[in-house]
């Protein structure tokens, strides 16, 4: 591994980095999210959601997910399988990784880069050391949030 990706950053700890407030009342404006994937009730961002989300079967109402980075690569498939239409938060410092290659980037509708590092909550320190993205899945780009919008186009 390279310095500047040490592999510390999907760890356990980050797990419980909760999806800063701003940013979750600007999304839900715009997309009115009903089920919130990988929350705690205490945590929860919507009306419904699971704290054990690899056991829902199918979800039919507009999606959020900030999955827990120890295991974003699992949550993630299981998002592009039982997810209609939704959101989700991820890191994007290396999108080269398996994750982005073979899950995310062949499956989403598009990747948003907010044009600021993203600040999340509910942990101790300064937050994020590396950028994240809004990864789209069949709903339209956020239209209030600045930042760059990358269509995803497959080559096969």
């Amino acid at each position: 591994m390279s310095e500047a990706n040490d592999g510390t950053g999907n760890c356990i700890e980050r797990d419980e980095w909760e999806t800063p407030q701003e940013l979750w009342n600007e999304l839900d404006k715009q997309y009115n999210f009903k089920f919130d994937c990988c929350a705690k009730i205490e945590n929860s961002k919507c009306i419904q959601g699971s704290s054990n989300f690899e056991e829902v079967d199918y979800v039919f109402v507009m999606s959020w997910m900030n999955p827990p980075f120890s295991k974003a690569r699992k949550i993630f498939e299981h998002f592009f399988k039982i997810i209609d239409q939704g959101i989700a938060i991820y890191r994007c410092d290396n999108i080269e990784t398996r994750i982005w290659q073979d899950i995310i980037f062949q499956n989403a509708s598009w990747v948003f880069i907010p044009n600021k590092r993203i600040r999340y909550e509910g942990m101790p320190g300064k937050g994020s050391r590396f950028p994240s993205a809004l990864i789209g899945l069949n709903v339209p780009y956020p239209t209030n949030l600045k930042g760059t919008i990358l269509e995803v186009k497959r080559c096969v």
